[in-house]
């Protein structure tokens, strides 16, 4: 069995083949080259624009307290407490507050393409506005924007791209200043002098604890006022209250239709337009009347409804309605005296039932409001009690830190707690308009397109010396006849011009 020889590679061979087809190579190349490089041109320019920010971590906490407590005074922090640092300054210059500010100040919503893009987006969101969705796309877009890295053990940098360069440097300044704004907002709700730490903290410890108490007091006094005699408040005297008031609602309806039929009687009489001229005593005796119905009403929440006082002030109104009745007869007698009996009487009842309405609808609505006031009252009195359990358990609870401040061990305790994570921000390298896009990067774009050239073209290299079914060797000659070869005769290139 015949063994075949193993072909070796030969570069001069592949080179020589290159160079033949060197055109599919080239042309591939050019075209390539040249489609990179144009389309550099058609892609929209993004510029970036940054700032670095020196972060302070002052040491709030004095030489003697260090030592007592026996921490470093400026800790260094890990790898992992540097990546959850940069992490949280990323959320938080990314967070909803912050783009909020920056797309307010900036006027970022002020934008067709984002107000295109948000009326598209209202067909399947319909329940939200057009700010809605501008906003929410606005915040997608500032998100992937914006980038925070650290450059420096406590430097960071805040990196903004965008289409316009002016654009990119204004967020990446007014980020920077929402950050100090933000930070300093929070560091002056933090800060608090060392030395004078303790005192403070149990003078405001004082405070709280001595409101407390006064609030509890005020709750327990307004309390008080509230609460009623047990034989005012209870379910017993309330049923004879609202028994009589809607005794009073039904004498004022049973007079309202006494006096609807006395104005018909009147009308059939031709009565109806006849007017009755108070005298000095009637005028007296109504006033008198509306008085005791004020007091009346009063004496809802000071006795019960069943005691001598109430009975009492009770007949005196009845006795008096009754003088009213008598008086306001007498007055038509005197004014009517030409009329028929029959008449001056119906007269008589007319002026006397239309008194006795507008007295009967006053004793019903103030006894009603007295009653209502006492509904209210009862009512308060459980949200009083949880008040004052509540105000009880702050109380001990401000008289609990009070005296935990005047521990001088919880006060180191606090302080150092209070100490940590401190920062101040400075500006190290402000924000500037960029002068040259970063992207497209067109060196890159025309190195990859220059390597895809060189790929297509090798790959039609490889295709036409596939697809070339012509001898190339005389091994290839021999191996296919199976006859040795004796001579080869080179193409000539100028037989065709000789011929």
């Amino acid at each position: 069995m015949e063994r075949k020889e193993e072909k070796s590679v030969d570069i001069r061979e592949l080179l020589a083949v290159v160079l033949k087809r060197k055109w599919l190579v080239v042309i591939p190349l050019i075209l390539a080259t040249a489609a990179g490089y144009g389309t550099t041109f058609l892609l929209t320019p993004e510029y970036r624009s940054s700032t670095i920010i020196w972060i302070d971590r002052p040491n709030n906490v004095s030489r003697e307290l260090v030592s007592i407590i026996g921490r470093e005074a400026n800790p260094r922090m890990s790898g992992d407490d540097r990546r959850r640092q940069l992490q949280s300054l990323q959320n938080e210059l990314t967070s909803q507050a912050y783009l909020y500010q920056l797309i307010r100040d900036l006027k970022l919503d002020v934008n067709p393409e984002i107000s295109r893009q948000a009326a598209r987006m209202r067909e399947g969101n319909p329940g939200q506005s057009l700010e809605q969705l501008k906003f929410h796309l606005l915040l997608e877009k500032l998100r992937g924007q914006i980038g925070v890295a650290f450059v420096g053990a406590d430097q960071i940098k805040i990196t903004v791209e965008s289409v316009d360069p002016v654009e990119a440097r204004n967020m990446v300044r007014r980020l920077t200043e929402i950050l100090e704004q933000e930070k300093t907002k929070y560091e002056l709700e933090k800060i608090l002098d060392n030395q004078s730490f303790a005192d403070l903290q149990l003078e405001r410890t004082e405070w709280e604890y001595q409101q407390a108490v006064d609030s509890l007091t005020a709750a327990r006094v307004l309390l008080t006022q509230v609460q009623l005699p047990e034989n005012i408040s209870s379910q017993q005297n309330l049923r004879e209250v609202r028994s009589d008031v809607e005794r009073l609602d039904l004498e004022s309806t049973n007079a309202a239709s006494e006096l609807r039929s006395l104005v018909s009687q009147l009308e059939s009489y031709d009565l109806d337009k006849s007017r009755l001229e108070y005298t000095d005593t009637l005028v007296e005796l109504r006033a008198e009347i509306d008085g005791q119905v004020a007091t009346f009403a009063g004496l809802m929440e000071k006795y019960a409804w069943d005691e001598q006082t109430v009975v009492s002030a009770n007949i005196r109104l009845n006795d008096n309605a009754g003088f009213l009745q008598r008086e306001l007869a007498a007055a038509v007698d005197r004014q009517f005296a030409s009329f028929p009996d029959n008449h001056r009487d119906l007269l008589a009842r007319y002026f006397f039932v239309r008194e006795n309405l507008d007295i009967l609808n006053s004793r019903q609505s103030q006894l009603q409001l007295a009653l209502d006031q006492i509904d209210t009252r009862l009512s308060e009195i459980p949200r009083l009690e949880a008040q004052i359990t509540e105000l009880e358990r702050k109380a001990t609870d401000a008289r609990r830190y009070r005296d935990a401040f005047r521990s001088e061990e919880t006060t180191v305790e606090i302080l150092s707690e209070r100490a940590k994570d401190r920062t101040k921000y400075k500006i190290v390298e402000p924000a500037r308009v960029p002068l040259a896009p970063f992207w497209p990067d067109r060196k890159q774009i025309l190195v990859m397109a220059f390597l895809l050239g060189l790929v297509i073209g090798g790959g039609a290299v490889f295709l036409a010396e596939v697809l070339d079914n012509s001898f190339k060797e005389a091994d290839a000659v021999e191996e296919l006849l199976g006859l040795p070869v004796l001579a080869a005769i080179p193409k000539i290139e100028k037989l065709p011009r000789i011929r």
